[in-house]
């Protein structure tokens, strides 16, 4: 009985057990939690799997330019994009930021909502630990912005060049030094005597450094299914229907900071990332985000967030320097602990798993900074700056804590000034000729011009204003409508003619052409009869809208495409004061119109893409018979400044200050961060003339009296009002304001109001670096070693744009190759060759040290001299490339080994399908007769840019390392090489036959020979290159068959020959003629003729004493070495070729755009990325013309900025050395260099710095410079030697020198300084050293046939 009654007492514990355990346990460890928990990961995997990828779904294969990764893809482009606020719930975030290690650190987030408001935050921290923000923190609401931009309270985010991942950040606004906790509210007194509140502005650039993540696709199923796994009622259809979405991207923030007005800007350079987030605002129960970098370019991005639906979510990412992403897949961080934190001395320690990574995460948390978002308030949120260290790192970063608002909000309602609606239009028939300013219709400027509609909007803002903002007027007036003058074209044959005229004069950018034509469009314009219907219109609606009898009339142009965001046209068509009467009224019409076609408002209109005929208004308006006029700034023009707003007035009308005649008063008004006005300043000018309206019409300049000269023509009373006023529009615009005004019987008239336009133009600093890769971390190698030679000095915008993502996609397809690994295509980061200050420079960590055993080996040292010319790594180098990539065990390098036979096999094929395909190669521009074809056609074709790069990156490396495998072989197991060694390589790789770049000189040669022995070769040396062009191009003869030949096979090369910008020889063939007038002048430089040695005879005559086995493994490899050379350098000319077809295309392109009026100069093409001009054909785009432009001006500053060879973290320019600077060396002191051509020989030094000083060139000179490239070799023929600051044993200067038999010196340091034109110098090319001669001697030579010669 007991035993019965123990088993159903068992029986019925069991069964309650069960009960509990199976379906009321809420934690984890409940067989139901797993299995719900294992259900969602299924499913997340599924949604996952069968969703379309957003980012980077780039096209590996490189076939079609939108998905190939040269410019984002169109669904980044479009996640890019201001979303609509569809609902008064939603909202748009952007927030960009960035720390340093210096703890510098920048934050900006910025929301747009409905209703024309945002939630604004900005905080600064300089390297001190000061904390700045805006006045109102920790409030971060604001009304009256701009709803379709990233722009509000003078904080503006301009979304630019999304294509290439570049942002700015223009910020010049108010910042209060320190932050606050609460809200406080100042009286007026208090506010004017805040002297922590100042101006500051910040103009940043972020450049993406990683590739964008995806929140949602890259977070760990398993952290997320746990989080919905607690509420059995959550269902991931429930999660994903959350109208929530967002994206994060790491990058660097750099560029100007001025947080101390009249202060120099300070250089910043942050790293951090930027998020863009959209949908419905989230209420959050408690929530965590963090973002640190660390030193060595790692970094973790965490966020945790709990709510109602889930107990807690917590995801993130692992993203190291090395590219891997690692999703962050399991955490110890509790939400719930985190109110401890302050008794733990705000110290913040989370393990974290990352891709199979255990990571311990220590956080310090700094002052922390308070806001609040929500109007009213109803999430808090506090940020921290933090010094973090990790179990491999250490590094810096930022910490945000939010929670939900449950308190009353302190800060009282605000409501926006209101909108201005503004009518669609289509110019049809039917449309109003004339309109009244009152109309709405008149407030777009499609229909009435810049002019009208500003006028329009001040009309409709007149109702908006309250009693305490003041009160303005707006002359009553119609406008002539765009409409009326379409008809009148229409109705004026003649005027047509003269129109297409000038379009056709513009289409040829010829000055002369252009006026002509203007003068004669004038000419009709002003001459032909009115069309009836728009005079009728005009008298009947002056009749309607203005006094019977006005006194006087003004009759403004009012042009499409003026007076807007992008350019104001002030004083380019004419504006007729005092106007009386019909008839005059009328007669001021056509010449406002005529205007339209002066030169001067034409050119200006060319010079920024605008049409020729882009259409006009003309308003019509009462004149205001003005005590004083003037104009005011809502902000400082210059420095963008809030707090000062600028009024300049004089007597009379207007007329005298905006066109400067007379010099007028200045009151500077004082705004401070609430708005409250004060005079601040008053500057009396001269004001000796004033513009009055005359009896019989029109206006005059009368002097002013000399009791008015000495008095103010504004009280301090009207400068107050003005300057309220002036607050008023600066909110309604939602932007800053040029204001027009006059004042007559105490009332203000307002006559204009035009954005303030230069406030958007990018600084100098801005245009440098705008294309500049960001740097990864603070030890980043960085060479020009190799860039320098092939791609000296500053690149073109264009150029920056195509080539080095090129490289950089066929650099890292052919990484994926040969290391097998499945990375996702990223052409954010510059993996091979970066882009600083507009010159482009190889990765070394990428590049040289990314295989590595534990210490420094005679690898490194050999790669040295082959690409540099002279030993460069270090052992730090090589730790940081261990630290970055591991270590190379011995099965990576067995694969890769075999991987390097399986190239050398098979690189044949790669240079014969190559050539079949590019030897050909061409792009037919005649067919395009618009510029939108010829630019598809350019996009279409340039993925063959990255076909052949990437064949060229196969030969660069097989070529490189069956050198570096010679090498290693002739050191025999040593530690360095020695100079024998060094010699014996350069005479190695000699006596390629079949180099390419090499056959430029011998084709020179028999060039040369041919015109020598021509009858007419004496009239060939007496022509000017342009006649010897014509007379060479033209010869019937041998002469012009041999120079046809010639540019047939080379005409694809000149100096600079990667620049897009740059003539080729067969674009330019005047390049050569000068040349082979001093070649033909001596004989010697033509007659010479180099022996070749074959490996035998080569290895035979070496220095180094190498044992047998050495000699027999040098005479397997040095075939294999030589014909890798050839193919290189036959790859490298047919990636020329292709440049050189892309080159003809845009230049084609440049002539259509100025054609069709979008570019003043075809020139201007190479100054405008491949994206921009995509932009361009579009349509017109003043802004873009007006950066190219900037970019022009700067380019020849740039192009002399020189950079070290090795740079480590962010690149920093030498100081320009003068000759006066360098120590001046003596008989005897020596310049030491790496020799790669044996020889010595004693002759002038012609020093040449820069092209245009190539033709100074003598025949017998020993060229000293600071590189060579191709583009040089039609001098060789002329030159006994060559030493270059830069290069090494596979540069351009030493392959051609060792094939032409010249002595050659790479890497001899400030040669160009120490050395002088003219003086002799002894060249020893077997020993590496230039010497300076006491006495001139005249030129000797001693070299032997094999370019081996003995030393001295």
């Amino acid at each position: 009985m007991w035993q019965e009654v123990s088993y159903l007492g068992a029986t019925l514990l069991l069964s309650y057990v069960v009960h509990l355990f199976l379906f009321t346990h809420k934690g984890d460890g409940g067989p139901l939690f797993w299995w719900r928990w294992a259900r969602l990961v299924v499913e997340l995997w599924v949604e996952r799997i069968s969703r379309q990828p957003r980012m980077r779904n780039y096209d590996s294969s490189g076939t079609t330019y939108e998905l190939s990764g040269f410019e984002a893809t169109p669904s980044e482009k479009e996640l890019e994009q201001p979303k609509p606020l569809t609902t008064d719930r939603y909202e748009d975030e952007l927030m960009v930021c960035g720390v340093d290690r210096e703890g510098r650190a920048v934050v900006a987030r910025l929301v747009r909502l409905t209703k024309q408001r945002a939630s604004i935050f900005l905080c600064v921290i300089d390297h001190t630990g000061t904390v700045y923000t805006l006045p109102n923190q920790p409030d971060t609401s604001y009304v009256n912005v701009c709803g379709e931009e990233w722009r509000g309270a003078g904080l503006s985010n301009f979304i630019l060049e999304f294509d290439n991942n570049v942002n700015t950040l223009k910020v010049p606004s108010y910042e209060r030094q320190g932050s606050r906790e609460l809200y406080v509210t100042y009286d007026d007194d208090d506010d004017d005597n805040d002297d922590t509140v100042t101006h500051a502005r910040l103009d940043l650039l972020w450049r993406a450094m990683r590739g964008p993540i995806d929140v949602w696709d890259e977070a760990s199923p398993r952290l997320l299914a746990q989080a919905l796994a607690h509420d059995p009622h959550t269902s991931l259809h429930t999660f994903l229907c959350r109208e929530e979405d967002r994206y994060e991207q790491w990058g660097s923030l750099h560029g100007t900071v001025n947080l101390t007005p009249g202060a120099d800007p300070q250089v910043w350079y942050l790293r951090g990332p930027r998020q863009h987030r959209w949908g419905l605002s989230q209420m959050v129960g408690s929530a965590m985000v963090t973002f640190n970098y660390f030193n060595n370019g790692d970094v973790i991005s965490l966020h945790g967030r709990s709510s109602s639906t889930t107990t807690q979510y917590v995801g993130g990412f692992l993203q190291e320097a090395c590219g891997v992403l690692r999703p962050v897949t399991s955490t110890d961080l509790d939400l719930g602990h985190l109110h401890h934190l302050p008794n733990l001395g705000n110290n913040l320690l989370i393990k974290l798993t990352a891709g199979g990574r255990q990571l311990d995460l220590w956080q310090h948390l700094s002052e922390k900074v308070t806001y609040y978002t929500g109007d009213p308030w109803t999430v808090r949120h506090v940020l921290h700056p933090t010094t973090v260290a990790a179990t491999h790192s250490y590094g810096w970063g930022l910490t945000f804590f939010s929670d939900r608002y449950m308190d009353l909000c302190p800060v009282p309602e605000r409501e926006s000034v209101g909108e201005a609606l503004i009518p669609r239009v289509v110019i049809e028939e039917g449309t109003p000729l004339v309109v009244s300013l009152d109309d709405p219709l008149c407030r777009n400027s499609l229909l009435t011009g810049g002019k009208g509609a500003s006028l329009a909007l001040l009309t409709a803002y007149t109702h908006l204003l309250q009693p305490y903002q003041g009160h303005y007027e707006v002359p009553s007036g119609v406008v002539v409508t765009v409409a009326a003058w379409q008809l009148q074209l229409q109705a004026s044959p003649d005027l047509q003619q003269a129109v297409r005229a000038v379009q056709q004069a513009v289409g040829t950018a010829q000055p002369a052409q252009i006026k002509d034509a203007c003068s004669r469009a004038v000419e009709v314009c002003q001459g032909m009869e009115l069309c009836p219907q728009v005079a009728d219109a005009l008298h009947d609606a002056l009749l309607q809208h203005l006094d019977s009898q006005p006194s006087r009339l003004a009759v403004r142009s009012s042009g499409c495409g003026e007076d807007d965001e992008e350019t104001s046209a002030a004083g380019q068509n004419d504006t007729i004061l005092g106007v009386t009467g019909l008839q005059d009224t009328l007669l001021a019409l056509t010449r406002c119109w005529a205007s339209m076609f002066t030169y001067h408002s034409v050119e200006y209109r060319r010079q920024r893409g605008q049409a020729v005929e882009a259409g006009m208004g003309v308003v019509v308006q009462e004149m205001v018979e003005a005590e004083a006029a003037g104009v005011m700034f809502t902000l400082d023009p210059v420095t963008g400044s809030p707090a000062n707003i600028t009024i300049t007035a004089n007597y009379g009308l207007g007329e005298s200050v905006v066109s400067a005649a007379a010099e007028p008063d200045t009151v500077v008004v004082r705004r401070s961060w609430r708005d409250q006005l004060s005079v601040a300043s008053r500057t009396l000018g001269a004001k000796k003339t004033k513009c009055v309206m005359k009896e019989d019409g029109g206006t005059e300049e009368v002097e002013v009296g000399e009791k008015e000269r000495t008095q103010q023509c504004l009280s301090d009373t009207m400068a107050l009002c003005l300057g309220r006023l002036a607050v008023f529009l600066n909110q309604a615009f939602a932007s800053p304001r040029d204001i027009e005004f006059a004042l007559a019987q105490e009332t203000v008239y307002l006559l204009q109001a035009r954005p303030i336009t230069a406030l958007d133009e990018w600084t100098d600093y801005e245009v440098t670096h705008e294309q500049d890769s960001a740097v990864l971390c603070d030890h980043e190698l960085l060479t020009r070693g190799n860039t320098g030679e092939v791609l000296p000095g500053s690149i073109t915008p264009l150029t920056l744009s195509v080539l080095p993502p090129a490289l950089d996609l066929a650099f890292y397809m052919e990484l994926c190759h040969w290391e097998r690994y499945s990375h996702t295509l990223e052409p954010y980061f510059a993996h091979l060759s970066p882009i600083y200050s507009t010159q482009v420079f190889l990765n070394m960590l990428q590049m040289q040290y990314r295989y590595n055993d534990k210490e420094m080996n005679l690898v490194n040292r050999a790669i040295d001299l082959i690409v540099y010319g002279h030993d460069v790594s270090t052992e730090q180098f090589v730790q940081w490339g261990v630290e970055r990539f591991g270590l190379q065990s011995k099965l990576i390098k067995m694969y890769q080994t075999f991987l390097l036979l399986f190239d050398v096999l098979s690189l044949g094929g790669h240079v014969r399908r190559c050539k079949q395909k590019f030897a050909d190669y061409t792009l037919a521009c005649g067919w395009a007769v618009s510029s939108v074809s010829l630019y598809k056609e350019i996009s279409r074709r340039l993925p063959d840019l990255l076909e052949v790069s990437r064949t060229h990156n196969i030969t660069s490396k097989v070529s490189s390392s069956t050198e570096c495998i010679a090498f290693i072989l002739l050191g025999e197991g040593k530690k360095e090489f020695s100079k024998e060694n060094k010699a014996d390589m350069a005479s190695l790789l000699s006596s390629c036959i079949g180099v390419e770049s090499a056959d430029v000189p011998v084709a020179l040669k028999e060039m040369a020979r041919v015109i020598a022995e021509n009858e007419e070769a004496e009239e060939f040396l007496a022509m000017t290159s342009e006649e010897g062009r014509v007379w060479i191009e033209s010869h019937p003869g041998k002469v012009g068959d041999t120079f046809r030949n010639f540019l047939s096979k080379h005409g694809h090369r000149c100096i600079k020959e990667f620049d897009l910008s740059s003539l080729s020889w067969g674009l330019n063939p005047c390049t050569l003629i000068h040349t082979l007038q001093v070649m033909v002048r001596h004989p010697s430089s033509y007659n010479s003729v180099k022996e070749e040695l074959n490996a035998h005879q080569a290895i035979d005559n070496l220095q180094s004493p190498v044992s047998h086995g050495t000699r027999r493994s040098l005479q397997f490899m040095l075939p294999i070495c030589r014909k890798a050379v050839v193919q290189r350098e036959a790859t490298k000319s047919l990636f020329i070729k292709v440049i050189d077809v892309l080159r003809r295309a845009y230049r084609k392109l440049g002539q259509l755009l100025v054609s069709e009026g979008r570019l003043p100069s075809p020139d201007l093409v190479f100054y405008l990325t491949h994206p921009e001009l995509g932009v361009l054909v579009q349509g017109p785009s003043p802004s873009l013309l007006a950066k190219a432009m900037k970019r022009q001006r700067l380019h020849p500053t740039l192009n002399q900025i020189k950079f070290p060879e090795v740079n480590i973290g962010i690149p920093k320019p030498l100081t320009p050395k003068k000759q006066n600077d360098v120590e001046v060396m003596g008989l005897g002191e020596v310049i030491m260099g790496t020799p790669v051509c044996q020889g010595v020989v004693t002759a002038p030094a012609r020093v040449v710095t820069c092209l245009q000083e190539a033709s100074n060139i003598q025949n017998g000179d020993i060229l000293v410079t600071m590189s060579t490239d191709v583009g040089w070799t039609p001098y060789f023929p002329l030159l006994v030697g060559i030493v270059t600051e830069i290069g090494g044993l596979i540069s351009h200067g030493a392959v051609v020198a060792r094939e032409y038999g010249l002595p050659c010196v790479v890497g001899a340091a400030e040669a160009t300084t120490i050395l002088q034109s003219g003086e002799n110098i002894i060249l020893n090319a077997t020993q590496g050293t230039i010497t300076r001669l006491a006495t001139p001697q005249p030129p000797t030579t001693n070299q032997d046939n094999n370019c081996s010669q003995e030393q001295q």
